[in-house]
């Protein structure tokens, strides 16, 4: 029996959880979102990262190893990456929906008014 390719994935320094908030996750446009993801195994892999269809890093890989890939995006909105790690026969692959702030990120707390 095979075991995973992929161990483990960090989107923003944070492990990926597909229940925990996406808000936890999300960046501004213009900000570096980084994924870094630990592979185990044996021998060499494959690790590719594409973001609406379009391949953003890609990488040969000794394992047991970590894929670090780091981009950013100009506009607002939801996006699907696709995370793929070949490893001779072995094909594992990913989907994660990622956000990006329609402004820069604010402090969530109120503003209070200086005279109070």
């Amino acid at each position: 029996m095979n075991q995973n390719l992929i161990h483990q994935i960090n989107i923003n320094g944070l492990e990926w959880n597909k229940f925990r908030d996406p808000d936890n996750y999300r960046r501004a446009p213009g900000e570096d979102y980084r994924f870094r993801i630990r592979l185990r195994g044996s021998g060499t892999a494959t690790a590719r990262l594409e973001i609406d269809n379009q391949v953003v890093c890609e990488e040969k890989i000794e394992l047991d190893g970590v894929f670090n890939c780091t981009t950013r995006f100009d506009s607002p909105g939801a996006r699907v990456a696709v995370l793929t790690v070949e490893s001779g026969e072995q094909v594992e692959t990913r989907q994660i929906t990622i956000d990006i702030w329609e402004r820069n990120r604010r402090d969530h707390k109120e503003e209070v008014p200086p005279e109070h």
